[in-house]
């Protein structure tokens, strides 16, 4: 919270470990008087079970439609997307579909992460486009499009191949 804090943003965290957690009315409402939520990393796989259908998440979806902020950072940004295909030890059915038509990668250039951005690649629901985030990097914005920031490269694939884009350049809106 000091990281907030100390950019002056007032900040409150919601301990929300478990189903029972999510479906409480005290949370639901402390996002529905909030501008931004933030999660952080984890399991993407655990966030999607304990939010999915939930009071918590049906109060992040209002702000959302209310125009207020989603952030977050590794499987905080994993889940922001359409769910995935499961299955198999590289899965990513975890998207809580906050984000039509688009699935995140991240840790996208870490050598350890090979593997998996092989297998997500091939996953890529119809009707999709992949958005592999770098470390130390991040994407802003929203209509009509999303700027790339920080020092590394952001990969989207789609039907029309993969493109790179560097920090400054923008991500045009993906055509619904």
């Amino acid at each position: 919270m000091a990281h907030f804090e100390g950019m002056g943003v007032a900040a409150r965290a919601l301990p929300v470990r478990d189903r029972e957690d999510a479906q409480r009315r005290e949370f639901a409402d402390a996002v529905a008087s909030s501008s931004m939520v933030f999660f952080s990393g984890g399991d993407p796989g655990h966030l999607s079970r304990t939010l999915g259908g939930s009071r918590l998440l049906s109060a992040i979806e209002e702000l959302l439609g209310a125009g207020g902020v989603y952030g977050g950072c590794s499987a905080g940004a994993m889940v922001v997307g359409e769910p995935g295909q499961s299955g198999g030890r590289f899965s990513y059915g975890s998207g809580l579909g906050l984000l039509r038509q688009e699935v995140f990668g991240v840790h996208w250039d870490a050598t350890l992460a090979a593997p998996w951005r092989a297998v997500l690649r091939s996953r890529i629901p119809q009707g999709c486009r992949l958005i592999g985030i770098a470390e130390r990097s991040a994407v802003l914005g929203g209509e009509p499009g999303w700027t790339v920031h920080g020092r590394g490269r952001i990969e989207v694939r789609d039907g029309a191949g993969s493109r790179w884009f560097a920090a400054g350049e923008e991500i045009p809106s993906f055509p619904t």
